[in-house]
């Protein structure tokens, strides 16, 4: 009796679980690990795509391109600007600027004579021309140790590479201190020169010729800055258009 009591009891309790399994439209625990079992399955399809199996976060590296794949970076033309040079002036600079263009010429000017001692005999004027320009380098023998270093920082850094001065004024200010450079050059190497040599017949007339060379190549320097233009000098005047910033 008690036997029949709990089967009959059993089948009701199975019939309302299927009932509320039906009402509530899950599907039995047999049914549902399928449906879990299938959805993980096209989750890891979906995400994993055709390839296979890979752990969630990290990626299996691609492989390297082939060399035939690689493409090379083509030059552009606009990544170093050539120089097309400077634009022609349409008129003269005004006449301060002028002036002032004057001033890196002083020095090689009144120094074109130093070297050119031996040639006193073959030309007059180089002893009257050291007569008349030595009051100025009197005057800058005066002048501390440290002022032509100085001036050459000051003149170069602060003038020649800064874009806020004329181009005018900074051309001529180079080609004087081009100029004093050769002169210092050409002094070094007569040190090196023997005395026989320099104070001789050949040394008299080598450096005649040095010094007319320097002293007119100044003068013309000079007559185009006051002109207003630029100088023309072989050598010298490409070596001060490369030291000048062009943009």
């Amino acid at each position: 009796m008690a036997a029949a009591v709990g089967c009959a009891a059993q089948c009701s309790f199975l019939a309302g679980r299927s009932s509320l399994w039906a009402r509530t439209a899950v599907p039995p625990p047999a049914s549902r690990g399928l449906s879990i079992r299938a959805a993980r399955a096209g989750l890891s399809g979906g995400l994993l795509g055709s390839g296979g199996w890979r752990r969630r976060g990290r990626r299996r590296p691609s492989a390297p391109p082939s060399p035939t794949t690689r493409t090379r970076a083509q030059k552009s033309p606009e990544d170093v600007p050539a120089f097309k040079g400077f634009p022609p002036m349409q008129g003269k600079p005004a006449w301060y600027w002028r002036l002032l263009a004057l001033v890196p010429y002083i020095m090689p000017l009144c120094e074109s004579w130093m070297y050119a001692e031996t040639a006193y005999n073959l030309h007059c004027f180089i002893e009257q021309y050291e007569f008349w320009t030595y009051p100025v380098l009197r005057l800058l023998g005066r002048l501390p140790s440290w002022f032509l270093l100085a001036y050459f920082f000051v003149a170069y850094l602060g003038i020649v590479r800064r874009n806020v001065w004329p181009h005018f004024f900074r051309f001529h200010v180079v080609t004087g201190m081009l100029l004093e450079i050769i002169l210092q050059v050409m002094g070094t190497l007569n040190d090196w020169i023997p005395h026989g040599i320099y104070w001789g017949k050949i040394g008299a007339h080598f450096w005649l010729a040095v010094f007319w060379t320097y002293f007119l190549t100044t003068l013309e320097t000079i007559r185009c800055a006051i002109m207003g233009m630029y100088a023309d000098i072989p050598f010298i005047s490409d070596a001060a258009y490369m030291q000048i910033p062009y943009d």
